[in-house]
């Protein structure tokens, strides 16, 4: 009986042994990872939530150094953003951007068609293909903004701020930076017409105005001709012994009108004449500034005398140049 029971006593202590060593492991492996001596590496994570969205790259018009703008119209300007969010390109709430003159505004000033543009809704594409060296995958969006820039815009340096929001408001932004050139361009009525005009008179004034549909000042350079440039004609005419005006005998002002009646010598004392090869006057006709109406409008005054010699009807050609040369 007493072998029995120490054999029971023994075999107890045996299982108790064994069950404190599974629990005493059990709560030790998880505490720690591994045992060592001296370091012990443990292994940590997370699951990262919302992160922010990047702009890659901006670039305008294809990375271009200038654009040219178009006389008396708009010119489509393309800013182009490469944007990342990993969190997936249908995390990206929206894409804004402007466009602006650096010497004069920043990307908070007011629209104005001088100085600054504006759009609050960028056109996105989640499959672009590849652009500027950036391959399109599910972390990638092209935003293209898109500017319709007037013909009288700053020729200046000019910045395309883009920024992109996410789905919770968190941002980025990013710029590309072109020059806009010089534009040089006149407006005028397709035709001056003298009406009819007796021999050995001076015709009625006739208003010709010059408008500037570039976006600097400009004077205006002038020559006439009657079939080619050069003849050193004003008009040719299908009728008369002479048949042609020579250049002289059409006049103009810049300056001021002459309205009524004049004589010869009148005509010659208050106008200037044409020449036949260009000349440089003096107009300082300023770029637009008014957003609602062109008032970059300035007159010029004509006039044209009749020798002897000369019958039927009678055309000729006048040359206005805009030039930011100095004039007479």
């Amino acid at each position: 009986m007493k072998n029995e029971k120490r054999i029971l006593d023994t075999a107890a202590l045996v299982f108790i042994g064994f069950a404190l060593f599974a629990l005493f492991f059990s709560f030790f492996n998880d505490v720690v990872a591994d045992v060592g001596s001296p370091n012990v590496t443990v292994l940590t994570k997370l699951q990262v939530g919302n992160v922010y969205p990047e702009i890659l790259n901006v670039s305008i018009n294809d990375d271009a150094s200038s654009v040219s703008l178009t006389p008396n119209n708009t010119k489509l300007v393309s800013c182009v953003a490469v944007i990342r969010d990993y969190n997936g390109e249908g995390d990206i709430s929206n894409v804004n951007a402007t466009f602006y003159d650096s010497a004069v505004a920043g990307p908070t000033t007011a629209d104005d068609n001088n100085y600054h543009y504006t759009n609050t809704s960028c056109a996105l594409n989640n499959s672009f293909g590849s652009y500027n060296g950036y391959s399109d995958n599910a972390y990638l969006t092209l935003a293209n903004c898109s500017f319709y820039v007037w013909y009288y815009a700053n020729p200046s340096n000019w910045y395309c701020n883009v920024t992109v929001n996410d789905s919770i408001g968190w941002t980025d932004t990013n710029w590309d930076n072109i020059s806009i050139s010089q534009l040089l361009a006149l407006g005028l009525p397709d035709i001056i017409d003298y009406g009819t005009v007796n021999a050995t008179e001076v015709s009625d004034e006739q208003t010709a105005n010059v408008t500037n549909y570039g976006n600097v000042a400009v004077n205006l350079s002038l020559e006439g001709y009657a079939v080619t440039q050069g003849d050193g004609y004003a008009m040719n005419c299908t009728l008369g012994n002479v048949q042609n005006i020579t250049i002289d005998y059409e006049k103009y002002n810049l300056t001021n009108s002459n309205p009524g009646t004049l004589t010869l010598t009148q005509f010659e004392a208050n106008y200037t004449n044409l020449t036949s090869s260009a000349v440089v006057k003096f107009f300082n006709l300023t770029a637009r500034q008014n957003d609602t109406q062109n008032e970059a409008i300035k007159p010029s005054y004509w006039r044209i005398y009749v020798p002897k010699g000369v019958a039927g009807n009678c055309t000729g050609h006048i040359v206005f140049g805009a030039t930011t040369a100095a004039g007479s």
